[in-house]
């Protein structure tokens, strides 16, 4: 699910976007300050909930919330306010939800669970890998956990690599920037690679991981991961991309931006 967060308080804000990340560990949700800015997003890429305050300098939440509906309007709004008083003329604007600050975790699976516009998962059996948004790796709809940190962004570039064998000097240059590349390095890497494949074979997925002498490639179909479905032209990865790719990996942002500007990837 992707959400917004509209506050001019950028304490109150940041604090919010971590409860929706708490309650929504898959999904993705960013913080904008302003109205102007909130409508951009919104007509950027499809927004599925929006929190949004009232009381905001030189702007009325409820205004922008029917500003927001005439251009979105499968979009949710969600008010978060200190200001009860406002709840009758929020409800008149169709929100899903009205919240009174402080907003805890409770508040926000209440608010989700209401929402006027559901936003349904999509329930896929077997290994689905996740590129757009925040990487993730799923396996019958439940998170895989990987035993190291690294072992996961080694997952993202071989995804992001599309098959082709990626070195492992490369590797390194990707997973330690600026790092040197020595053996100590390269004893790293193959415990990573080792981590991959043991990972994999737990899922019954091991032909997954392709090992050659000198580098390493992912080999999934093409219905095993959103970004692979979306090249190959099916209509609901295209429709499910919002303009976020890998979203915690920087070196991801050149798939991105070819994604976002339509150049040949």
């Amino acid at each position: 699910m992707r959400t917004l967060v509209v506050d001019d308080s950028r304490l109150a804000g940041s604090s919010l976007v971590r409860v929706v990340r708490r309650v929504d560990p898959t999904g993705t949700c960013e913080m904008v300050q302003t109205p102007a800015e909130a409508l951009s997003v919104c007509e950027k890429a499809h927004v599925d909930v929006v929190f949004l305050d009232i009381e905001m300098p030189g702007a009325n939440g409820l205004d922008v919330a029917r500003r927001l509906k005439q251009r979105a309007p499968d979009t949710n709004v969600v008010f978060v306010t200190g200001y009860p008083e406002y709840a009758l003329d929020a409800w008149k604007t169709h929100a899903s939800a009205f919240l009174v600050k402080p907003v805890d975790d409770s508040d926000v699976c209440r608010a989700i669970e209401a929402l006027r516009v559901p936003v349904y998962p999509v329930q896929r059996p077997g290994l689905f890998v996740q590129c757009f948004g925040n990487f993730e790796v799923f396996y019958d709809d439940e998170v895989v956990a990987f035993e190291r940190q690294h072992t996961k962004e080694l997952l993202a570039y071989l995804v992001d690599r599309r098959g082709a064998l990626v070195t492992m000097g490369e590797l390194i240059a990707v997973l330690w920037e600026g790092m040197p590349d020595t053996a100590s390095r390269r004893s790293q890497l193959r415990t990573l690679i080792s981590d991959l494949r043991h990972t994999f074979e737990r899922l019954g997925v091991a032909d997954a991981v392709v090992k050659r002498r000198g580098g390493v490639a992912i080999s999934l179909r093409d219905e095993q991961c959103d970004y692979y479905s979306y090249l190959s032209g099916n209509p609901d990865a295209i429709n499910r991309y919002r303009g976020e790719y890998m979203c915690q990996y920087s070196w991801a942002e050149l798939t991105a931006a070819q994604l976002n500007g339509g150049l040949t990837i």
